[in-house]
């Protein structure tokens, strides 16, 4: 079973980029195979991780090219990554990823999505093509009205909430209705190093209470998404 994921706020700066990359890194880190996409124009991601020049990205998948076997999109850090560009913004096919998926050559445990941090076709061809909704936000009115909003789209996926940064029982009853996830992100000011190095701070700082946090978070949902 391949459980889709799609990591949104459409508030910015709730650690949605970051989120989906450490969640791709602690999911491998329990054995599991997973598929990593940058669905955000901006490609974020996808400079972070060092393919910005790739030969193939989601926009040419997108237009209908297969997934081959012998593409190099295995990391260092042992997930598959498929990067974008800024093609990716004219794209609109909403059913375009939910179709390119169902003819992976690979079978992958999970396949995560980071997508844009607003309302437009790529977020609806991410939620087109998930089964499960992560939303992470913290307790600032930004990141919160984001979130609020991010779960009123129309959705049948199953939803959940990642807590970052200070975040209480207050602001927990906002979200009664969805799960939150059994983790606490803290805020951390080593990111900017591990991306200098092209990775996740589960890889470079691996004992930290932020990696320990996002393998908290990753083991909940793991359980919850029954890969366990």
């Amino acid at each position: 079973m391949t459980s889709v994921i799609a990591i949104t706020n459409i508030a910015g700066g709730t650690f949605k980029t970051t989120t989906a990359h450490a969640l791709a890194v602690a999911s491998v880190e329990y054995g599991k195979k997973v598929l990593l996409i940058d669905l955000d124009p901006r490609a974020d991601l996808t400079f972070t991780l060092g393919f910005e020049k790739s030969r193939e990205t989601i926009v040419e998948i997108l237009s209908g090219s297969g997934l081959s076997q012998s593409n190099d999109i295995t990391t260092d850090e042992r997930f598959d990554f498929i990067g974008t560009d800024s093609r990716l913004s004219v794209q609109n096919d909403v059913k375009s990823l939910k179709s390119a998926l169902e003819l992976l050559p690979r079978k992958y445990d999970l396949v995560i999505i980071d997508t844009p941090s607003q309302i437009d076709s790529r977020l609806a061809i991410a939620l087109m093509a998930a089964q499960t909704i992560l939303v992470p936000t913290n307790a600032s009115i930004h990141g919160i009205r984001g979130a609020v909003s991010t779960l009123k789209i129309g959705s049948d996926c199953k939803k959940f909430i990642l807590p970052v940064g200070p975040f209480d029982t207050e602001h927990a009853k906002l979200f009664e209705n969805e799960i939150i996830v059994d983790a606490h992100i803290p805020l951390t000011t080593g990111i900017d190093l591990a991306v200098s190095q092209k990775r996740s701070m589960l890889s470079t700082d691996k004992n930290s209470d932020f990696a320990s946090a996002y393998r908290e978070a990753a083991y909940s949902l793991l359980e919850h998404l029954n890969h366990f």
